[in-house]
């Protein structure tokens, strides 16, 4: 089955090509810069990026970068609202978004927080939850200004996709720069899985690719379970980030 269900191939490619600068940054501090300026093109003025990473003496630190208002921030802190923050719980047990929605806010103390966060102009948001391959946790939050539910759920339709590969692009570069560096060797591939690795980063479907390459689309899905078995990850975008990454391929 082809795992690419949220976005097109041509819109994973489109996304990657926007998304090189994120890659290619040197630092954590420009990668998030061009992660913001990323945000704001899809329609969102705010954004939160939090995530664990193993550090050199075997800890896990929080990395974290904010553009909410700085009231908000202290607020929350000061009042402990993360005890109350359903997108946290949500981060650590599940890979699914998390859409702001008064019905997704069950308890009192929840749709206070909800309430107290629009008064700081937190209208409308989704939350992306982190699962690193190395254990990391964490999630990538954008937030509109824009208190139209309506408007905000049309919106997301359109760029949920682009924002979930924007989080896989955002988590891989910026935890190449505050996690230690081990030196990782790219696989070895056989001619027909790189031949398959370049389509997927063209942006062909299964489909297509069996099509160019001449053979069944159950043969394209084989040496794309290959592919990710020898990446170590579980998505087609993934294995993509990972080989231009490691010099395979370049960016489309």
């Amino acid at each position: 089955m082809d795992d690419n269900l949220s976005t097109s191939g041509e819109s994973v490619t489109k996304g990657l090509a926007n998304f090189a600068p994120i890659m290619e940054a040197c630092s954590s501090a420009e990668a998030m810069s061009h992660v913001e300026r990323a945000v704001r093109a899809l329609g969102f003025e705010r954004l939160l990026f939090a995530v664990t990473a193993q550090t050199s003496n075997g800890s896990k630190d929080l990395y974290l970068h904010s553009t909410y208002p700085q009231a908000w921030r202290e607020h929350y802190e000061k009042n402990n609202l993360r005890a109350n923050d359903p997108t946290v719980v949500h981060c650590f047990k599940s890979m699914s978004p998390f859409v702001w929605k008064p019905e997704s806010f069950h308890t009192s103390a929840q749709q206070g927080m909800l309430e107290e966060a629009t008064a700081f102009g937190l209208h409308s948001g989704v939350t992306l939850p982190i699962h690193g391959l190395n254990g990391e946790v964490g999630m990538l939050t954008c937030v509109r200004d824009d208190s139209s539910a309506a408007s905000f759920q049309r919106d997301l339709s359109q760029t949920l996709g682009e924002l979930c590969l924007l989080r896989d692009v955002a988590v891989d570069a910026i935890i190449s720069h505050i996690a230690p560096k081990v030196e990782e060797e790219a696989p070895v591939l056989t001619v027909r899985e790189l031949d398959c690795l370049r389509w997927i980063a063209a942006g062909k479907t299964t489909w297509e690719i069996g099509r160019i390459l001449s053979i069944s689309e159950a043969g394209v899905n084989f040496h794309i379970c290959n592919l990710r078995t020898k990446f170590g990850v579980n998505r087609r975008s993934d294995v993509v980030i990972k080989a231009i990454r490691l010099g395979l391929i370049a960016l489309p």
